[in-house]
Order: C-alpha cells, then sequence, then structure tokens
C-alpha cells in the first residue's frame, strides 16, 4: 500500500533512476500547500493529502499510470517511471518484465509474452498443454504438475505409471 502524505508533514523523497518509492524521509515542508503545484493537471494543491514522486507534488487523483488510469497512491508502494511514462507495477512487468525460460521447453519468454503460472514454473501459452496427449488447457480443466511437466486429469495415472522413475 501507498503513503500518503499530509501537509505540514513528511514529504516523500524520490531516488534517481526509473523506479520509484512513494516513502517519507526527515523533510519538512517548507511552503503553505496553496504554493505547491500539481505535475498532472498543474493547478494549485490545496488538498490536506498529497503525494510526492519524479521530484513533482501530486493530487491523489492525479498521480496515475498512464496505461490503466489506476491510481498509484492506492495500488502499492512503488510506480515505475520509464520512456517518460508513469506505470503501476502490473504495466510495467508486461511491458518491460525480465525475460525468463519456459520450464517447458526451456526457450526464452520474452517481457510481452503472455505466459501461464504454475507455482514458480513459467510457461508460454503453447506449451501449456499435457505431456501425455498434448492436449491444450482450457480454463476450468484439471491437472497435475509433475516436476516440470503438466499432465490431464484424464492421463495422471498413465503418466505416472510410465513416468515413475523420474517422480520426484
Amino acid at each position: 500500500y501507498s503513503e500518503i502524505y499530509e501537509t505540514k508533514s513528511l514529504c516523500s523523497k524520490i531516488p534517481s533512476g526509473f523506479s520509484f518509492i512513494l516513502e517519507p524521509v526527515d523533510e519538512v515542508l517548507q511552503m503553505p500547500p496553496s504554493l505547491l503545484t500539481c505535475g498532472g493537471c498543474q493547478q494549485s494543491i490545496g488538498d490536506r493529502f498529497f503525494l510526492k514522486a519524479i521530484e513533482q507534488y501530486w493530487h491523489e487523483d492525479c498521480l496515475s499510470c498512464d496505461l490503466c488510469g489506476c491510481r498509484l497512491g492506492e495500488v502499492g508502494r512503488r510506480l515505475y517511471y520509464k520512456l517518460g511514462r508513469k506505470l503501476c507495477r502490473r504495466d510495467y512487468l508486461r511491458l518491460f518484465g525480465q525475460d525468463g525460460l519456459c520450464a517447458s521447453c526451456e526457450k526464452r519468454i520474452r517481457a510481452f509474452e503472455m505466459t501461464m503460472r504454475v507455482r514458480d514454473k513459467v510457461y508460454h501459452l503453447e506449451c501449456f498443454k499435457c505431456a501425455a496427449c498434448q492436449k491444450h488447457f482450457c480454463v476450468g480443466d484439471r491437472y497435475l504438475l509433475i516436476n516440470s511437466d503438466i499432465v490431464c486429469e484424464q492421463d495422471i495415472f498413465e503418466w505416472t505409471k510410465l513416468n515413475s522413475n523420474n517422480l520426484v
């Protein structure tokens, strides 16, 4: 959750870089809030509560994700700023997130690709299928994760019998 700051109390100081943390430091606001200008709407901040991010002050409603529009002060303590865009964590990871390896094919998963996640394993959508019958799963289908293999409900017995030496 994010910190919301009251005027005449502590302000947040944002470190340089593209990931900004909304948290207070030992810095007392020296000017009345009416002299503060919002970094979003460019209007005077007369509100009792406000945010500071990217070295600017913001109305709570004005500091929002440039993609999904969510209020950044409500979705977490961190906002991401890259290529001139303010982003929530979800949209940042969707656009620029970390690459990884598919647990099935062991090929690279790029940050922009759609994936399926089971526990700590991540799969390409096309790799998220039964290891026995190669059937792709639909919403509501039941499966078992055996090591990195995904097995549908219909094939669990046969798969475990054939691969009993490889089970953990």
